[in-house]
């Protein structure tokens, strides 16, 4: 590629860029709730086994992991409002660009263009565009600060009553298989011996 980019090229080069950020963002989120399922039966067998110390331990582990994909997920929100905001302020740029050449071609037929007018409606139309854009930064200033405080996630948002209440849809739902798996055998068996039978 050369030296210098087209604005095209910049343009693709930064869409890009925010792909990727906001496909790495999800996978981050999709790999946090992994953990937090794989933490969550792990409390489960420790519970089984009776080891509280295991137990206290994993809970604040699924606290914190699940704290942090919450966070997670509230960036992810901010990167993909942040690209709307963006995808927005970038059709108002077409708008204005438009109109001026669609000024410029009545300017072109008609001589006798009020030239003031259109002077008017196009300060306007940019001025517009400017508040849009300060607006979104505004939003951006305001997620960052949100985003990379000191801490990040808040761990009080994931209660001890959510945890348990995960450890034990996790139990219902080991046990659900078992049987599951018990009544798909038991009737394997049946169809056997009727098999056999005729």
């Amino acid at each position: 590629m050369g030296l210098f980019k087209s604005k095209q090229e910049r343009k693709l080069e930064r869409d890009m860029e925010i792909r990727k950020g906001i496909n790495a963002c999800k996978r981050s989120i999709r790999e946090l709730l992994r953990h937090e399922q794989e933490y969550i039966k792990k409390a489960r067998r420790a519970r089984q086994l009776g080891a509280e110390d295991q137990v206290r331990f994993l809970k604040r582990t699924i606290r914190q992991t699940a704290a942090q994909r919450r966070a997670l997920e509230r960036q992810l929100l901010a990167i993909e409002t942040a690209a709307q905001r963006k995808n927005q302020m970038e059709m108002q740029g077409q708008f204005a660009r438009s109109l001026a050449m669609i000024s410029k071609s009545i300017a072109e037929v008609f001589g006798d263009i009020n030239w003031a007018e259109v002077q008017a409606n196009f300060e306007k139309a940019m001025l517009q565009a400017e508040t849009f854009e300060q607006q979104a930064e505004l939003f951006l200033e305001a997620s960052q600060e949100t985003m990379f405080t000191e801490k990040a996630f808040d761990e009080e948002e994931v209660s001890e009553a959510e945890i348990d209440r995960l450890i034990e849809e996790e139990a219902a739902h080991e046990e659900q298989r078992a049987l599951d798996r018990e009544i798909e055998s038991g009737l394997g068996e049946i169809e056997r011996e009727l098999r056999e039978r005729e």
